[in-house]
């Protein structure tokens, strides 16, 4: 483990982020940076931050790689959706027109040949997205 070395600067705007950013995982980066520059192992920081040796380790890479900016957490894409904006589309539209329960609304989509890849909990979810309720197993429309 190489000694990390940071500027009056550099530990001013750290210790600023670590007290004020409004993000807590931020100021838990910008903690552990300072910790490791003021002689700390990154086994001693993990532990206090209750994360992996490594994690802090890739702190400090960011750290050295992209300054401030590599404190805030990156945009990933997530898991793709298994239901298809048309296909919940189609969902909106029969629910609108139809109501009824999921295993009804399931049945309507089944008989047009459309499948619902999801679990009723999943869709429920979605239904609710779009504007809608739940009331004792039936889709209420409330918009």
């Amino acid at each position: 483990m190489k000694r990390l070395l940071l500027s009056e600067q550099q530990q001013k705007i750290l210790r600023d982020i670590g007290i004020f950013n409004e993000d807590a995982r931020v100021r838990q980066r910008a903690q552990a940076i300072v910790r490791v520059a003021q002689g700390s192992t990154y086994k001693a920081v993990a532990a206090d931050f209750g994360v992996h040796m490594s994690t802090v380790a890739e702190w400090i890479r960011r750290w050295e790689r992209d300054g401030p900016g590599s404190l805030v957490q990156a945009i990933y894409s997530g898991r793709p959706a298994k239901l298809a904006p048309e296909l919940l589309e189609r969902v909106r539209v029969d629910v609108q027109a139809y109501g009824g329960s999921i295993e009804q609304l399931r049945q309507r989509l089944s008989d047009q040949s459309i499948d619902l890849p999801v679990h009723e909990a999943t869709l429920a979810r979605h239904l609710k997205k779009m504007g809608f309720t739940m009331k004792r197993h039936r889709i209420d429309i409330i918009k």
